[in-house]
């Protein structure tokens, strides 16, 4: 189940959310960071103090919607906020673990996480192409396991990979962080490469979570992504609208009973 404090938050970082129409239920709040400089795809200082400042205000703790990819390290302040040890299943086509400069980036948000958030005992990465950034973790080496995109043909039934996604978990509440790049480009369109992860097994892992763990927050990601001249030709409309048929399917899936 969600958190007593269950919403949606929308982020409001680029425009690509702002171009659907999706069912967001009346618990729910647009939270603007679009004026903050240094946000995009890297993080400075100066705006991740701003963009936490802002995050604390906001009255729901269900699930946040962030827009593109390039701002998926947001979930990184959404992790901070938990109170208690949590398990991150994190969604993705990339481990999002990558050695970089120091600036909180989109490419290694779960290393910062897993280096200076305690409360983090476990991540489980699914659908990601390739581990090789998980290489150098040291002691948390043994604290994150990748169900990677070539797993997923192993474990093809979609019951056997929630079983195996819930397994890893442990027995931790769950944080949910979902990029869009996970799935089959049928089923979503980013401006990264994409999975090869159905929806469909998408939705039935999401409900086998929400179903046998408490869910302390939920993250979506990976949208495409918008420009004044991109936003009216006919592929981005089509892009717009594919995506906009997966978020409602998710948001569905996560809220349903």
């Amino acid at each position: 189940m969600l958190p007593q404090s269950s919403g949606v938050t929308v982020l409001h970082l680029d425009e690509s959310l702002s171009v659907q129409s999706l069912p967001l239920p009346p618990a729910h709040e647009i939270v603007h960071l679009d004026d903050i400089p240094g946000t995009h795809g890297m993080c400075d200082p100066f705006a991740a103090r701003a963009i936490e400042r802002r995050l604390a205000q906001r009255a729901y703790r269900g699930v946040t919607l962030i827009g593109s990819g390039t701002y998926h390290y947001v979930t990184y302040f959404l992790l901070r906020e938990c109170q208690e040890p949590f398990s991150l299943v994190l969604f993705d086509h990339h481990t999002d673990c990558a050695v970089e400069p120091p600036l909180l980036s989109c490419g290694n948000w779960v290393r910062r996480a897993l280096s200076r958030i305690q409360r983090l005992r476990r991540v489980v990465i699914v659908g990601a192409r390739d581990a090789s950034e998980l290489s150098d973790l040291g002691r948390r080496q043994s604290d994150v396991i990748v169900i990677g995109e070539e797993d997923l043909k192993r474990w093809s039934s979609p019951r056997r990979l929630a079983h195996r996604i819930l397994e890893a978990a442990g027995r931790y509440p769950v944080y949910i962080s979902v990029d869009k790049d996970v799935l089959d480009p049928a089923d979503a369109a980013t401006d990264w490469d994409g999975g090869s992860m159905r929806l469909r097994t998408l939705l039935y892992a999401l409900v086998a979570l929400r179903r046998h763990r408490r869910i302390v927050g939920v993250d979506l990601c990976g949208e495409w992504p918008i420009s004044p001249v991109g936003a009216v030709t006919a592929r981005s409309l089509s892009e717009i609208r594919k995506n906009e048929a997966a978020n409602r399917a998710i948001l569905r899936a996560l809220r349903s009973g």
